[in-house]
């Protein structure tokens, strides 16, 4: 008696419907299509998509083709969907001489036309595959529109998902995420936030602990300040896209999620984050005036001194000589203090509900962002026409096109961020107490530790450019310049 291999493929598509009733339905069908033809039978199944190539049981089932006369499948799309593949196949069955059997009829590739079928329904099946998934994401994208949330199965963390597919808040996991934004505007490292969530007892809703590699792209996540969004890709390129704001419930505000990615912009090294305590009042803010890299803090157990500057530029060392720290200090604290008149002159305007100075402020910012995105946009367009008259090659544009709507991204979110302050300008309540806060902070800066001192500084202070202007070699006798140190405020 002829031995046939009767192969079982349950779709990840159909995993929603009754995955036992399929299988069941489908393993009747074949044995007894093995029964008319008199075949003994061994049964191979699994659950896999049908463009997968990597599936256990198909290929134990191929490692033995020698033992068989007979391949039964429901359907032909059951062996693949991948049109390479399914040649790949149809060689093997070719060569043991295998013939395939479905309860729509019998395919022998030793017979030509037969051949033809095969590869045509492979073809047909891979076709059909593609629509299907094109449908699935344009279905998804609609429903994105809508406001739901219909990127995947896993709901983010702050959030479940009600009746209707939206997200609504879960107060318990919303305080983790609101304390890391907080503390993201407050300078805190990834790194140490993730220590304070450990300490705290927070865990991620599996009960794991939350690391880096949550908090990094939980900061970046627009779903926390009410968006839905959604893309669909061909060929790794997004070819339509979805973004809908107001979606659901915000669990971060947002002109405060907004402040949360210009700070992550200005910062893609993370210097400018607290990763560790802070030992002195300018750590981690002064950078060199020379060669722009950041300047080191050391001490000789007596004396605090910023390291020489030995960095390379373009082949060319910067040789910025050391200089003491303390001088540079009470100069900055001297600036700093300095800077309370001006705090007071801006809250007693905002009392009396002046605000023309600010409001110009944000107007003069928000019409020098403007014109930067205008150039970007222009760019934009002039890379498409250089394009389109073979200037540059395909991969050339993608590369340099990507690089630019990254651009122009960031310029938009900046923007929004100045209407939104521009818009708050009229409700002055938080601004008030910030700027209160501030001037009671700048009356006892002395008897603040420098860790949180530090912390401070860096909410008002970008960076400090620094330089000795002399050149460190081992003269001590050589006449020393007047040092340059300029403070770039936020």
């Amino acid at each position: 008696m002829a031995l046939a291999a009767i192969y079982l493929r349950l779709s990840r598509n159909e995993e929603q419907l009754d995955i036992d009733e399929i299988l069941t339905n489908h393993k009747r069908a074949l044995i007894k299509l093995a029964d008319q033809h008199k075949l003994t039978y061994d049964i191979y199944q699994e659950i896999s998509s049908g463009v997968n190539t990597e599936r256990a049981q198909l290929n134990l089932l191929l490692s033995r083709l020698e033992e068989y006369d007979y391949l039964l499948v429901i359907d032909i799309d059951r062996i693949s969907r991948d049109n390479a593949y399914a040649e790949q196949i149809k060689q093997m069955l070719i060569l043991h001489d295998i013939k395939i059997l479905t309860p729509q009829g019998a395919i022998d590739l030793s017979k030509e036309s037969n051949e033809m079928m095969f590869s045509f329904q492979a073809m047909m099946a891979n076709f059909e595959y593609k629509q299907i998934k094109k449908r699935l994401s344009t279905g998804r994208l609609a429903a994105a529109e809508q406001g739901r949330w219909v990127m995947s199965n896993k709901v983010p963390l702050g959030f479940a998902k009600d009746e209707n597919q939206r997200l609504v808040i879960v107060e318990e996991e919303a305080k983790i995420i609101r304390h890391i934004f907080q503390k993201t505007l407050e300078r805190v490292s990834a790194n140490e936030i993730a220590k304070e969530l450990d300490t705290l007892g927070w865990r991620s809703r599996n009960g794991k602990i939350l690391t880096t590699s949550h908090i990094s792209p939980i900061r970046r996540n627009v779903v926390y300040r009410g968006v839905v969004q959604a893309c669909r890709r061909v060929n790794g390129r997004v070819v339509d896209e979805v973004f809908v704001e107001d979606a659901h419930e915000a669990i971060i505000p947002k002109q405060q999620w907004l402040e949360v990615q210009k700070i992550l912009e200005e910062n893609t090294t993370g210097n400018y984050f607290n990763k560790k305590k802070a030992t002195r009042r300018l750590q981690n803010l002064i950078y060199c005036n020379c060669c722009s890299r950041k300047r080191y803090i050391q001490s000789d157990r007596k004396t605090d001194f910023i390291k020489s500057c030995s960095y390379k530029i373009d082949n060319n060392k910067c040789q910025d000589r050391g200089h003491k720290y303390l001088p540079v200090e009470e100069y900055v604290l001297k600036k700093v203090k300095e800077r309370k008149s001006e705090f007071e002159l801006t809250l007693e305007k905002l009392k009396s509900l002046d605000m023309t100075d600010e409001q110009q402020k944000f107007i003069s910012q928000g019409e020098s962002l403007q014109k930067q995105l205008d150039k970007f946009d222009k760019r934009q367009k002039n890379l498409k026409i250089m394009r389109m008259d073979g200037e540059i090659s395909k991969s050339e544009f993608l590369e340099m096109s990507e690089e630019n709507e990254e651009q122009i991204k960031q310029f938009r979110q900046e923007l929004e961020l100045i209407d939104i302050q521009l818009e708050n300008l009229s409700n002055t309540d938080e601004e008030q107490k910030r700027l209160e806060q501030n001037i009671d902070t700048l009356g006892r800066l002395e008897e603040l530790d420098p860790e949180d001192c530090n912390t401070f500084f860096k909410t008002f202070i970008k960076k400090i450019w620094f330089s000795s202007n002399t050149i460190a070699n081992h003269n001590t006798k050589q006449e020393a310049e007047e040092v340059t140190i300029e403070i770039e405020w936020l």
